[in-house]
């Protein structure tokens, strides 16, 4: 099989969905990590205005807030604290003293930057137009959990963009989050940042007394945008990540397998049939030629509950994966294509049948064989003939095994008869080559009895459909990697288009 990057030709897309970018994923340089921990001034590489004024350098803490300056200048009215339980308290931290410099409070609280959840203080000075400044896994401290990250992204036009991981949540009292021009600025009291707000000052915040309320900032942005009254617009804005996702099936899918699970009391096939033809390197499975049930004059093969019993056929029989010259009849309505085999499994389910050898399954429920109401096998010159005769649900959940499978020994054909079959279980019908197979290509449960009508097929050897994926999810300045797989060995070319646009 091969693996081909970037090329590829099938019938499937992948679907880029980008939203607003809210979080960016190149976090830049580790400078710092530990608690109450003032950083060294980091140049932003970009100026940023602030009212009348500009900077081109930052000073941050691991408590979540940004000290703005300029040059190599240390910031004036730092903190490697600041925080403190009472909102009055955070309101006159935020406003700054005297000549403090301006500061932006991305979630200003005692945080520790623990080297051992990954956790410290990144600055993406890097890329055009912003500089990026992102707490990653911090929690309260004392707290080991949440976890939680938080960014801020400082534009060259002013604006301020706030990220909040949706693990955030204010399990200590009282954050800060907001933006200030420091330099003592008066208090224009608390905004609600959630439902967006404007100022005609260089101060906007909201303090959060109460605890575990931080919710509506899960997983959103908040944006302070510089307005014509001299202050900020903030608005809200929710972040889904941008994503990739695949849609369509690939060409060349080949399966060995065909079955439909039914939930409790819906199997739908009751006083039908179908056949299964051999096809040269699978079954066709169609609808049934009509044939009439047999009688059978034998005993029983008197199965009990979990219980399967061997039927040695008169002459081989081939199917798609092997041949066999016995059967193991199990008493939950199926059918091994190999004996010995004594496992009987009443829960059906897909992943149980691919990773057990080749059977044929007309009813797989949990049957209850008793004196009266068993399965019979016979063989009479070139056919085969098994019959659950009426064999009760297990757990008196109601429902009923009623059903005839019939084997051309010479053709290969196998057809089945039902009777008013039910199950207050969970059943399965289909066939599987199982791990007779090099591999299991699963193509999912399909409606077996819309599907009789028409015709499907099964195909062996298998092989997975052409696929396309990409990775990782796309991010503004990143690059993103189409796989095409499963191209087949015969291939001589394979190419991918993208667009003709």
């Amino acid at each position: 099989m091969n693996r081909l990057l970037l090329s590829a030709s099938m019938a499937l897309a992948i679907t880029t969905v980008a939203q607003a970018q809210c979080y960016e994923g190149n976090l830049g340089t580790l400078i710092g990590t530990g608690d109450d921990t003032l950083l060294a001034v980091t140049p932003m590489n970009i100026t940023f205005p602030m009212g009348a004024s500009t900077y081109t350098s930052l000073q941050c803490n691991t408590n979540g807030v940004i000290y703005l300056t300029n040059g190599t200048t240390a910031a004036v009215g730092t903190s490697s604290t600041g925080y403190s339980t009472a909102a009055a308290t955070m309101v006159t931290n935020l406003r700054g003293a005297a000549g403090g410099s301006p500061r932006i409070a991305a979630y200003w609280r005692d945080l520790n930057m623990l080297a051992a959840n990954g956790g410290g203080v990144y600055v993406n000075n890097t890329t055009a137009g912003k500089c990026v400044v992102t707490w990653k896994n911090a929690v309260h401290y004392a707290q080991p959990a949440p976890i939680f990250t938080v960014q801020a992204q400082i534009w060259a036009d002013g604006h301020v963009d706030m990220f909040y991981s949706a693990t955030a949540q204010n399990t200590a009292t009282c954050p800060i989050v907001g933006i200030s021009a420091g330099n003592a600025i008066a208090d224009p009291l608390a905004s609600n940042l959630v439902t967006g707000a404007s100022s005609t000052s260089l101060i906007m915040y909201q303090t959060f007394g109460t605890l575990n309320t931080f919710a509506s900032f899960q997983n959103k942005t908040i944006s302070f945008f510089p307005n014509t009254a001299g202050g900020y617009t903030e608005v809200m804005n929710a972040c889904v990540p941008a994503s990739n996702t695949n849609y369509g099936l690939g060409c060349t899918f080949k399966s060995a397998t065909a079955y439909e699970v039914f939930p409790a009391n819906t199997i739908d096939l009751a006083n039908t049939s179908f056949m299964m033809i051999p096809n040269g390197s699978g079954y066709t499975i169609l609808p049934g030629s009509g044939a009439a049930r047999y009688t059978h004059t034998v005993a029983s093969l008197a199965l009990t509950d979990d219980s399967v019993a061997n039927f040695t056929l008169p002459s081989p029989l081939s199917y798609p994966g092997g041949t066999t010259s016995s059967l193991g009849v199990c008493s939950n309505g199926y059918i091994w294509m190999q004996t010995p085999n004594t496992l009987a499994d009443f829960s059906p389910t897909a992943a149980e049948m691919f990773s057990n050898p080749a059977r044929l399954c007309p009813m797989w429920c949990d049957g209850l064989p008793d004196a009266t109401n068993n399965v019979y096998a016979e063989a009479v010159g070139s056919m085969a003939y098994i019959t659950y005769s009426n064999v009760p649900i297990f757990g008196g959940v109601g429902g009923l095994l009623d059903l005839q499978v019939q084997i051309n020994l010479a053709s290969g054909i196998i057809e089945v008869l039902y009777g008013p079959v039910t199950c207050g279980n969970v059943s399965l019908v289909g066939w599987t080559i199982g791990t007779a197979g090099p591999s299991v290509v699963d193509t999912g449960s399909r409606d077996w009895g819309a599907s009789v009508p028409g015709t499907f097929s099964t195909q062996f050897p298998e092989q997975r459909g052409l696929s396309l994926s990409a990775a990782p999810a796309p991010i503004l300045g990143s690059t993103l990697v189409w796989t095409a797989d499963n191209i087949p060995a015969s291939a001589i070319i394979s190419g991918q288009i993208i667009s003709f646009v």
